[in-house]
């Protein structure tokens, strides 16, 4: 049975096989949506007259309708006509479609024959390599991978700690492609059996050693239980960066961080949106006084005045330590546009009229210590965009777990991308700061200065998730954690060489049945 398709209907349902998929991510991670909205986009691109055209409308759709929480920062606080917020969301989303254009491309040229291992190997291997591509590439952008869609999937949810999100999204293409292959022999009634019996076999043992893998403990208490203190001021992006507000907000945060009962209170990415040099000394010296013990982490931009440049940086504040030039992180992976402008772009930062751009590269991943009770807990942190490369927290482990992070916290500030209610940025955010709890099996605490703060512990659970939207804080007892998952050793390296070996086995089969035919 042959199809021949030509008609535009064809593009529509892949517009809507690409909305399905970013449905997938947020506002809950829908694993088995994602898996079948990418089964049927297989499956569909069998038949298509153009198949490239194709994949390329079903990757457009996918990005428009996970990032349109874009238009939110360039239109409603930056200014950008909405045209021009559109343009860029578009333009955005095609290069990212690229990538799985490509993809679906060479599958559709090379592989397309109805044989197991064009759907349980050559795809996968294919979707992984575009997964890959568009992390590094330029930096990388890897908002949406397909892996986050599983974070709550029993069956797949254990391969974090073993191969990370682009290992969960490999396997999500490979059970995508079985069902995709199942589809198709209904399709044309093919009744292949030893495929079909193949089929059913890998996805049983993905299934069984799924289970298994889920259940195991990659790691163990670390000291005792900490007191933290999640503050979400809630601050407006429209007036955040007005000087009256700024000092208002800076002696109410003060003020708040010295009564603040919690061994380590924690606000958001940039709570003090001004050089630290410039924070008013008296209330600092008098938050000095009254630490007793006690560590504040305030987001705040830091200044190296002999290079003459400013970092997005997270101050630790303790009584050991000067407030006037405090111990701190200072972000290392920056947002493009947002923190660094990529050449040619200066233009279209400028038509923003926001402070963005111009931050340093931070350098270390030292983690702070926090004494309680005569234990050292040691806090890992990271900033906003940094939330999503996996691979570069692990690199915390690079002197042994003894001095790694036990305990993460994630400071953001993502009142940029529109209310809670309006924008699926949020979720997608605290979906990712799961996947990186159970990637590295610590807990994460995360503060925004919007929502959605919260406290995931080392197993992805958000145990605790404060209103959105709101002016609330909370404190949880958070229990760190020490030990190494399979993936702080050794990274995203077995999916790199997975991708060749898989793609390089798929040719080598390709031309094994082509000789035999």
């Amino acid at each position: 049975m042959k199809l021949n398709i030509k008609h535009i209907g064809w593009y529509a349902l892949a517009a809507v096989l690409g909305g399905v998929q970013a449905l997938g991510f947020a506002p809950q991670p829908l694993g088995v949506v994602q898996i079948g909205s990418l089964a049927g986009m297989l499956l569909l691109l069998t038949y298509v007259a153009r198949p490239a055209r194709v994949a390329f409308v079903f990757g457009l759709a996918w990005f428009c309708a996970g990032l349109y929480w874009l238009h939110f920062s360039m239109h409603g606080v930056g200014g950008l006509p909405t045209w021009m917020s559109a343009l860029a969301i578009i333009a955005l989303s095609s290069y990212l479609a690229m990538y799985y254009m490509l993809a679906f491309g060479v599958w559709r040229r090379f592989f397309a024959q109805l044989r197991v291992s064009s759907y349980l190997v050559a795809f996968p291997a294919l979707w992984l390599v575009a997964e890959l591509a568009r992390g590094y590439v330029f930096g990388g952008f890897p908002w949406l991978a397909s892996g986050y869609a599983h974070i709550d999937n029993p069956l797949l949810k254990g391969w974090f700690a073993i191969f990370g999100v682009y290992g969960v999204g490999f396997a999500a293409a490979m059970c995508a492609g079985a069902l995709a292959f199942v589809g198709r022999c209904a399709i044309e009634r093919r009744r292949e059996v030893k495929g079909l019996a193949l089929t059913a076999a890998s996805m049983a043992v993905w299934a069984v050693v799924g289970l298994i893998v889920q259940g195991l403990n990659w790691g163990e208490k670390s000291g005792v239980p900490i007191s933290v203190n999640i503050v979400q001021p809630n601050v407006a992006q429209t007036n955040k960066f007005d000087e009256q507000v700024m000092l208002s907000n800076t002696l109410s945060f003060i003020k708040q961080a010295s009564q603040s009962p919690a061994q380590l209170t924690v606000f958001p990415e940039t709570a003090l949106p001004y050089p630290w040099t410039q924070v008013p000394i008296e209330p600092l010296e008098a938050l000095h006084t009254r630490l007793n013990g006690r560590a504040v982490l305030m987001g705040g931009v830091g200044i190296d005045e002999a290079k003459h440049e400013f970092y997005n940086s997270a101050m630790w504040l303790s009584e050991e330590d000067d407030l006037l030039d405090p111990p701190r992180y200072d972000k290392i992976h920056l947002l493009p546009f947002g923190e660094m402008i990529p050449w040619g772009f200066q233009w279209f930062v400028d038509a923003m009229k926001i402070p963005l751009g111009g931050y340093g590269y931070g350098q270390s991943q030292k983690p702070f210590e926090l004494n309680v009770a005569g234990q050292i807990t040691r806090i890992g942190v990271n900033i906003c965009y940094e939330n999503e490369f996996g691979e570069e927290l692990i690199k915390a482990w690079g002197n042994g777990d003894a001095t790694a992070p036990n305990v993460w916290v994630n400071m953001s500030n993502l009142g940029w991308f529109g209310a809670v209610n309006q924008s699926t940025a949020q979720e997608q955010h605290l979906h990712m700061s799961r996947a990186r709890a159970l990637e590295m099996a610590r807990p994460v605490v995360v503060a925004t200065n919007t929502g959605l703060s919260a406290y995931i512990d080392a197993s992805g659970v958000v145990v605790q998730q404060l209103r959105p939207d709101a002016n609330v804080s909370a404190t949880v007892q958070v229990q760190g954690m020490q030990g190494l998952t399979p993936y702080i050793g050794w990274g995203n390296s077995p999916m790199l060489g997975l991708a060749s070996l898989l793609f390089g086995l798929s040719v080598f089969l390709r031309h094994r049945v082509m000789e035999l035919d």
